[in-house]
């Protein structure tokens, strides 16, 4: 067993790729030309302090409500935001925020929303802004960046976001986690906005927070597969289909399986439980913890 695991193990590192990038390694990176900085906190706080040349990007930008939820705008939305950002096509582009839970989550959605319109080139920065303060030796700056216009082009990847219909054929089939705390996937706890308790039937808690130390940096790739090889069982190849109460928790579990462990099927149903905890025919379950068995 031990060494199947282990040829698991390794064969699966073949398919990994960043997702996340140190403070020593944006440091050297830092005076490219093709870099682009987004600091996903408010402005408020972004006028205290950033990284020289970062830009301020506001998550709401990136959505549009829709009924009781919330999902990503067009593939035309998002090309155009990014060109304001000044986002090329061969941007490399770091994503970071100041330290607090919310922030983590706007990181992942906005690297998700331009991923999914076919940016290449993107990493979140280990340990945020408060890493970087402690361990750069640059300067941080107080000044407004503006942004020439990009040139980045959209090329949508049907692949990835999935809706109602979708996860509703997938029950049984497809191994689907639940990224929201776990009082709220047993239940006992009413997610803000939904008028059901409990998960999606079928569904796995796997809490996005776990996957992070207490300074807000990354688990090691060893801890990260062992959370998810060996914990659910699951192959890098497998289908996998994250979802939370409104996208965002959801998009950190998608971002690390996607972006940084190589689960290049790894799906996000977007509206969540907005829409599906909201819906009078949709299966769920409380007060139950389920397994996926294959």
């Amino acid at each position: 067993m031990k060494l199947f695991l282990a040829l698991l193990f390794f064969s699966f590192t073949l398919f990994a790729s960043q997702g996340f990038i140190s403070v020593s390694e944006l440091q050297q990176k830092i005076n490219d030309s093709n870099l682009v900085l987004l600091d996903v906190t408010d402005y408020k706080t972004y006028k205290k302090g950033h990284i020289n040349n970062a830009l301020q990007v506001d998550i709401a930008k990136f959505r549009n409500k829709v009924g009781s939820y919330q999902i990503m705008k067009s593939s035309n939305e998002i090309e155009k935001l990014a060109q304001s950002l000044g986002i090329n096509n061969d941007s490399e582009i770091v994503i970071y925020g100041h330290g607090n839970e919310k922030e983590l989550l706007q990181e992942s959605y906005v690297a998700l929303a331009l991923i999914v319109n076919g940016a290449k080139n993107i990493s979140i920065l280990d340990g945020g802004y408060l890493a970087w303060t402690f361990q750069s030796n640059l300067l941080s700056s107080t000044d407004t960046v503006s942004a020439r216009k990009g040139n980045f082009t959209a090329e949508y990847n049907p692949n990835i976001l999935v809706d109602i219909d979708y996860v509703k054929n997938s029950i049984g089939k497809v191994a689907m986690l639940d990224a929201r705390p776990t009082g709220l996937y047993y239940g006992t706890a009413l997610s803000k906005g939904v008028k059901r308790a409990g998960h999606i039937k079928g569904a796995m808690s796997s809490f996005w927070g776990d996957k992070f130390l207490k300074d807000e940096t990354l688990r090691s790739d060893d801890e990260l597969k062992e959370i998810f090889l060996t914990g659910y069982g699951l192959n890098s190849d497998d289908e996998v289909i994250l979802y939370c109460t409104g996208g965002l928790q959801a998009s950190m579990n998608w971002y690390i399986l996607y972006s940084h462990l190589g689960f290049k099927n790894a799906k996000l149903y977007d509206a969540s439980l907005r829409e599906w905890g909201n819906s009078d025919d949709t299966p769920m379950e409380r007060f139950k913890w389920e397994l996926f068995k294959k």
